[in-house]
């Protein structure tokens, strides 16, 4: 029998680490990331987005009830959160739940509601850049053609302002295996689904 899950509602802040001031326009992509076959986390039982307004705050609706995997939500990946501005690094927030939580608990919290994070201005090479963008920007979870069709939004949202950042990158990325040719594969994955 399938385990049936739901999210609660919840905000966070963006402010610039240096300066504290909020940060407006930062994209954030959170995850809820179930089990599948051998105990592996494999695809998203849930994927949504949300961008800061001018005050650096971000809302994120409720959802469910869902019915997903018997092994249930990987935990602190109830959500998981990463966060993206253009120059700034990326942030990856692993949310932490209570001792002795279940993974097949129905009701998913957030335990950092209404917090505060702050990003950090980049400072590095583009090799660096590329690197961050790699390790956070895209997702690395497996998942079906249902989920593509079913998430497309959120994750074509994240791609489409990775690929702002792309005139910068040196011509090795743009290579097949680099950065921007796995961004445009990806890209095409979750465009096909609005056709």
């Amino acid at each position: 029998m399938p385990c049936t899950f739901e999210g609660l509602p919840f905000m966070l802040n963006v402010v610039d680490s240096q300066t504290q001031k909020p940060l407006s326009d930062v994209h954030a992509l959170a995850e809820w990331q179930m089990y599948g076959a051998g105990g592996r986390l494999n695809g998203p039982a849930m994927a949504l987005d949300a961008v800061s307004d001018a005050d650096g705050v971000m809302r994120f609706p409720g959802w469910g009830p869902i019915k997903g995997s018997v092994l249930g939500i990987g935990s602190g990946r109830d959500p998981l959160i990463t966060l993206y501005k253009r120059h700034y690094r990326t942030l990856r927030i692993i949310n932490g739940g209570p001792p002795g939580m279940k993974d097949t608990e129905r009701i998913r919290r957030f335990y950092q509601d209404g917090r505060t994070f702050g990003l950090d201005p980049f400072k590095g090479t583009l090799a660096e850049r590329v690197d961050d963008l790699r390790r956070y920007g895209i997702r690395g979870l497996p998942r079906s053609d249902a989920d593509n069709l079913r998430f497309r939004g959120p994750y074509l949202n994240r791609l489409t302002r990775l690929s702002l950042e792309r005139e910068r990158f040196p011509p090795d990325e743009l290579r097949p295996g680099g950065f921007v040719w796995h961004l445009d594969r990806e890209m095409k994955v979750f465009e096909k689904g609005l056709r």
